[in-house]
């Protein structure tokens, strides 16, 4: 009986960690890995906004972003653990 306790609360742990941020939803790019950035854009229009990772190899990874929205930019340093803010950008708001 005590290997079946064991289970059980080893179960409830590995649910609590799973469901820690349950609005939060993550979603990788595979496709990315590795690759070299040469450049990133952000381009609005009154219906279509869009974030664009361009790659040397002339391959593009684009974020259509649905209208309602405020989109806030920053470039930081993590070379400690901690991040430290180099250049912070205004904000761009939707137009509605």
């Amino acid at each position: 009986m005590a290997a079946f306790q064991s289970k059980r609360s080893l179960h409830r742990k590995s649910t609590i960690k799973r469901h820690a941020h349950p609005l939060r939803k993550v979603v990788h790019f595979p496709q990315a890995k590795g690759k070299v950035v040469e450049g990133v854009e952000f381009s609005t229009y009154s219906d279509y906004h869009n974030i664009a990772l361009k790659f040397e190899d002339k391959t593009c990874l684009n974020f259509t972003i649905d209208t309602g929205f405020t989109l806030g930019s920053d470039y930081s340093d993590w070379k400690t653990g901690n991040q430290r803010v180099i250049r912070k950008w205004p904000a761009v708001r939707s137009a509605e």
